[in-house]
């Protein structure tokens, strides 16, 4: 009977997978790549009545992807993680029953479950993970461009031509690129350069980086940029003596954890070795 069932709920995800499969084949030009996992899952959640329930739920990703990705396409990059998400558990779910059909096994269909939930979390985990790295990568580096920004004011170049300084590449540094620091301040400059007004270009930037440190540096600049001569340098100078100090405060931070987490392997470690070296000294005392 149990077997039964399990077939039943395995056949049934199989149908259920299939259908969303031909909605997407139909709906697609044949042109187009399909992907098998991620498509049929925003066939089933792009639908109005299922998204209007899942979206508000969704705000803390939501405002997570649009830090990382500068408030560009978040209502696709949120889709999209939704659609991955509903894809792991989905395929979880169906390898449980799967498998707990071939083996007659329910508990099989029990971890396929645990791991329908787990999976998800662990990608909203992730993606809180790849946020918190960019914020320190930029809490980090805000302070060394910073400095570079205050030579070249201090040698009487303007502001946006000492910025446009800052992202250039000097030989033998190490590549700024993908650096989420420079991608933003690149933005602004251009959006500058375009034609945009100083002070929302400089608003955009703070909004985007997400980060308070960014948005301090972005108001200094904006409350002094005009003013130029010492009361600029001297506010970056102040800037950037509160900018060291968070970096250091940061990295101390880091050092913690990494201890921390040193802590228990090493304690694991510690208590393998004195089974290895204490198991013989008992066994011998046991032949005497």
């Amino acid at each position: 009977m149990m077997q039964f069932a399990l077939g039943g709920l395995a056949l049934l995800l199989l149908l259920g997978y299939a259908a969303l499969l031909g909605r997407v084949y139909r709906s697609r030009a044949r042109s187009k790549p399909i992907h098998l996992l991620l498509d049929p899952m925003h066939a089933l959640i792009g639908s109005k009545r299922l998204w209007a329930r899942i979206a508000p739920r969704l705000h803390r990703e939501q405002a997570a992807l649009s830090a990382l990705s500068g408030g560009r396409d978040v209502s696709a990059l949120l889709s999209r993680h939704a659609a991955v998400c509903a894809a792991y558990a989905y395929t979880a779910l169906l390898a449980g029953a799967m498998l707990g059909w071939f083996a007659d096994r329910a508990a099989l269909l029990g971890l396929g479950a645990a791991m329908a939930v787990l999976l998800p979390l662990m990608k909203r985990k992730e993606l809180y993970g790849k946020l918190e790295q960019r914020r320190h990568a930029i809490v980090m580096e805000l302070p060394e461009m910073l400095n570079r920004l205050l030579l070249m004011v201090g040698a009487g170049e303007n502001v946006l031509r000492a910025l446009e300084h800052c992202l250039e590449r000097p030989a033998g540094a190490r590549d700024r690129s993908g650096h989420p620091l420079y991608a933003e301040l690149e933005a602004a400059v251009t959006a500058v350069k375009r034609g945009e007004s100083f002070v929302f270009a400089w608003e955009e930037f703070g909004r985007r980086c997400a980060v308070p440190e960014a948005r301090m540096f972005a108001t200094t600049l904006l409350m002094n940029a005009r003013r130029g001569g010492d009361t600029f340098v001297t506010a970056l100078r102040e800037l950037s003596r509160i900018l060291w100090e968070k970096r250091k405060a940061a990295a101390k931070t880091l050092g913690e954890r990494a201890s921390s987490r040193l802590a228990f392997p090493l304690a694991v470690i510690f208590l393998i070795i004195l089974i290895l070296v204490g198991t013989p000294s008992i066994l011998l005392m046991g032949t005497e």
